[in-house]
């Protein structure tokens, strides 16, 4: 793939965010581009083949590579689920708002003067969908136009006899939580699979709203547990070592060709020329076990990653790159060359400010945004990287990169390690003995960033009784 020239971006305050928005409002396209997000959930890096994947082929996310911008140091903010989307619905960083953790969601509150990607979107005219998992505190029907097949955790992905798919409100069932059971299907004929249902969703809003400028959220629930695949793809991946692998194959082949039915709605409606679509993942792989509700008896007994991190190491709940390092894919031919592979690092923070600027939709004073546009960095029209420093925190674990540095605070030491990941990709050499005034002023300017985050929003001990 063309590698484009890296760039650079100064930290933008909102009001300096407003003035850029103006300046593009001024030299925007007469057609605003449409928007298409699809966020896959504890999908590795590993997992798809343009980003080194071996087990399953996935040639529809391959092709959005082919056709936009791959970029091999894409990250996300926490490694996992519920900040991570946070993060990228809010683009600013989720520790601002008390989020390091799944549980501090439940504690947590979001400003109201904090507005989220499809609420700055619908303001500017687009009408907006989502299709699948939301995880955010405020209610998904309350920001989008339409919600189709919500999901709010994690839910199984063929229905019940009536029809019902547990943990999905796609048709009324009670809960979020699965029902842990891992199995191929389906149990009766023409019971339809979920990742399948939520792509033909996502292609009939397509359909239905291709005369106005939309933005589609497309949260698939795939790859994540309970690990239930298509029979139809049993024979398919029986080489694989272990029955779960072979289940977690046939998950990422479904959600792959499900982003191609995505891709083939935009052709047929002649928008993909002027469409920007995202995809990336919530978080690294999930680490499976005994430990998981629904592992069978006869699978492996130690602590396997269901998924692959590539060379990374670490998987979800891990600030190693394996948890935090996704693939990210940005598609737009009407202004973004195809076939490029851009390698400074970028977040998941900077898809709203990205996708703001080619709607031409403003940002609120009070609204909070620690991302930045991207396309200036990758069209080229900038120089250096997007961000001199990125900061992460998950409970009693924290991180920091900059450039090519990374140092690491793992819990519950939090004795600092670091890497260079030039040479390291893969963190395997502990270099803060080797340079200590590095790992200090890395460790420092942490510190410095911790200090300006809120305590994280626990939720109050339960009375005694």
């Amino acid at each position: 793939m063309r590698e484009l020239p890296p760039k650079i971006l100064l930290p933008m305050k909102s009001t300096a965010l407003l003035l850029f928005f103006a300046a593009v409002a001024s030299a925007a396209p007469a057609s605003r581009p449409n928007i298409v997000l699809l966020l896959a959930d504890d999908m590795g890096y590993g997992d798809v083949s343009s980003y080194g994947g071996k087990h399953v082929p996935t040639p529809r996310i391959d092709q959005l590579a082919r056709e936009g911008v791959r970029a091999t140091d894409g990250y996300v903010m926490c490694p996992a689920c519920a900040p991570s989307r946070l993060a990228l619905m809010a683009g600013a960083y989720p520790q601002r708002f008390g989020m390091t953790w799944n549980d501090d969601r439940s504690a947590h509150k979001l400003p109201n003067s904090q507005r989220l990607l499809p609420e700055l979107l619908k303001s500017a005219g687009y009408v907006t969908g989502l299709v699948g998992k939301w995880n955010i505190v405020r209610p998904a029907e309350t920001v989008f136009d339409e919600v189709h097949d919500f999901i709010e955790w994690e839910s199984d992905y063929f229905p019940q006899e009536d029809g019902r798919y547990i943990g999905s409100n796609a048709t009324k069932s009670p809960g979020f939580a699965s029902s842990k059971t891992q199995f191929w299907g389906p149990k009766r004929e023409g019971d339809e699979y979920l990742t399948d249902r939520l792509g033909r969703r996502a292609a009939d809003f397509i359909a239905r709203h291709a005369g106005k400028p939309f933005f589609l959220y497309v949260g698939f629930n795939a790859v994540h547990s309970p690990w239930q695949g298509r029979r139809a793809d049993l024979a398919r991946f029986a080489h694989l070592p272990h029955e779960v692998l072979q289940l977690y194959a046939s998950m990422v082949a479904a959600l792959d060709e499900n982003v191609g039915r995505i891709l083939d709605a935009l052709h047929a409606q002649g928008l993909a020329e002027n469409t920007l679509v995202i995809f990336l993942s919530d978080n690294g792989p999930a680490k499976g076990g005994p430990h998981i509700e629904g592992w069978k008896p006869d699978w492996p007994r130690g602590i396997t990653i269901v998924g692959s991190t590539g060379p990374l190491r670490g998987a979800k709940t891990d600030l190693l790159e394996g948890g935090i390092r996704e693939p990210f894919i940005l598609r737009w031919p009407a202004r973004l060359a195809a076939g490029a592979t851009y390698r400074q690092p970028i977040t998941a923070m900077d898809v709203l400010p990205t996708v703001c600027a080619a709607a031409v939709a403003a940002l609120p004073v009070a609204t909070v945004v620690d991302g930045v546009d991207l396309v200036p960095f990758l069209r080229g029209e900038l120089p250096g990287e997007p961000h001199a420093t990125i900061y992460w925190k998950i409970k009693s674990a924290a991180a920091l990169r900059r450039g090519t540095w990374k140092i690491l605070m793992p819990a519950p030491s939090f004795q600092p390690q670091l890497y260079d990941l030039a040479s390291d990709i893969g963190e395997s050499r502990d270099l803060a003995a080797a340079k200590p005034e590095l790992t200090r002023e890395l460790h420092a300017a942490w510190q410095t960033w911790n200090k300006t985050m809120p305590p994280p929003a626990r939720p109050a001990p339960a009375a005694k009784k």
